[in-house]
């Protein structure tokens, strides 16, 4: 992951200042009030903020792409920022915030195959200095029986500062004779000093098969809390009130659904059963 960037954007202004004056015996009193009211039109003031905004830095430059959704990003311009860039083409996407710290998504098209469309964040600080990078999805398309494809949406919570990023994958399903698509929905949350941080407790649940060993040592609570915690991340209403405490003390958590069982992966479905077998052994 890495660092830097600011939210700023230039102004252009294509209009003129015209001042007439129609009369030669005007008092000072009367060209300081004029000197006055010119000081304070819209115009002045957007010339005073283009100044204010202006910014030729490498991160000033960067920032301002962003003002054009899919606008190139030169490798130049990357590389001082201590951006990684490999071969393809780097466009702006979208600012999510700007404040103390700055977060932006671009996107990296990698010229393989029919191209591969990366989504790329990365948060800096005021002054542009790079704090993390990081990789949250790919797309491709399909290719049917002789191959998969991936895709990507998000979201992003404002309040929380937490980015849902959705990856799905497209396999093809051969008894079926049909492309069966999966979803698995990762959490990122930007913590104070700029890093992009999985908030769950249990993230592995929903990443990769476990073995028996790594759950012997854990409590029947603690089972209970991971086997729950992929129903919790799929917004899943808990009826049990020591589940719904502990989830919806989680910035994360956001109850939305009666039944969220349609949505486990595969690799979900698996761990849970293997969480609940070790569960029931306590």
């Amino acid at each position: 992951m890495k660092k830097s960037i600011g939210l700023i954007g230039a102004i252009l202004i294509g209009s003129q200042v015209f001042v007439a004056c129609t009369s030669k015996e005007k008092t000072q009193s009367n060209q300081e009030s004029k000197d006055s009211t010119l000081a304070n039109s819209p115009v002045t003031t957007l010339l005073q903020s283009a100044k204010i905004v202006e910014d030729s830095s490498d991160f000033g430059k960067f920032i301002q792409l962003f003002n054009s959704p899919g606008t190139e990003i030169s490798t130049d311009i990357l590389s001082a920022l201590s951006i990684n860039n490999e071969v393809g083409r780097y466009t702006s996407k979208e600012i999510l915030r700007n404040d103390s710290i700055i977060l932006v998504l671009f996107n990296h098209m990698r010229q393989v195959g029919p191209g591969i469309d990366e989504l790329h964040a990365a948060t800096f600080s005021k002054d542009g200095t790079l704090i993390e990078e990081a990789l949250l999805g790919s797309s491709y398309p399909s290719s049917g029986p002789d191959g998969g494809g991936q895709g990507y949406n998000y979201r992003y919570d404002a309040q929380r500062n937490i980015l849902y990023v959705t990856n799905s994958t497209i396999e093809w399903d051969e008894s079926a004779q049909e492309e069966v698509t999966t979803e698995a929905l990762h959490y990122f949350q930007l913590t104070s000093d700029g890093k992009l941080v999985n908030p769950r407790q249990y993230p592995e649940v929903s990443e990769r098969l476990l073995e028996q060993a790594e759950l012997v040592s854990k409590t029947k609570e603690e089972l209970m809390i991971m086997r729950n915690e992929p129903f919790a991340a799929y917004g899943y209403i808990f009826k049990n009130m020591f589940l719904k405490n502990y989830f919806e003390s989680k910035a994360w958590y956001n109850p939305q659904f009666d039944n969220v069982s349609d949505r486990l992966s595969e690799i979900e479905k698996a761990n849970i059963q293997l969480i609940k077998e070790a569960e029931d052994s306590k």
